[in-house]
């Protein structure tokens, strides 16, 4: 019993470190495509984002990060479908809707713009934040 105890708590030492280890790598590949995006360096910044991604299928913020570097290039349509993936992991990233819902009235697609403003308000995201959504919603349904 004691030899099934103590290779029990080494094996769950092991895991515990292999988690970190993987966390830590996520962490490492995800800061650098940060800092590739925020340099203009978009895809390199790919790169890195798609690495965090093979990693891990469901860091939402990968996703976000690669819809952004996407809109960056040009790439909306691409874009889209990103951040709809970052908010399907997370439904509360109030980022990835305002990113998403701008892109939407570039698209002019003013339904889908209006249903995501709506929902990225009733995320109750800070007060300056909430104003700039207003303000599109209310030139969206004049449009209507």
């Amino acid at each position: 019993m004691r030899k099934t105890t103590i290779s029990f708590v080494t094996l769950l030492i092991i895991s515990g470190m292999l988690v970190f280890a993987w966390t830590d790598e996520l962490d490492k590949y995800f800061n650098r495509g940060i800092e590739y995006s925020n340099r203009g360096e978009y895809d390199k910044a790919i790169e890195e984002f798609m690495q965090v991604i093979a990693i891990d299928r469901n860091y939402s913020d990968a996703y976000l990060g690669l819809g952004i570097v996407y809109v960056h290039k040009g790439m909306d349509k691409e874009a889209v479908e990103l951040l709809k993936k970052a908010i399907e992991l997370d439904p509360n990233k109030e980022m990835a809707y305002f990113i998403l819902a701008r892109i939407y009235e570039k698209l002019e697609d003013n339904k889908n713009a209006i249903q995501t403003w709506e929902k990225f308000i009733s995320l109750n995201p800070e007060e300056r934040y909430i104003k700039i959504a207003e303000k599109h919603l209310e030139r969206l349904k004049l449009k209507r």
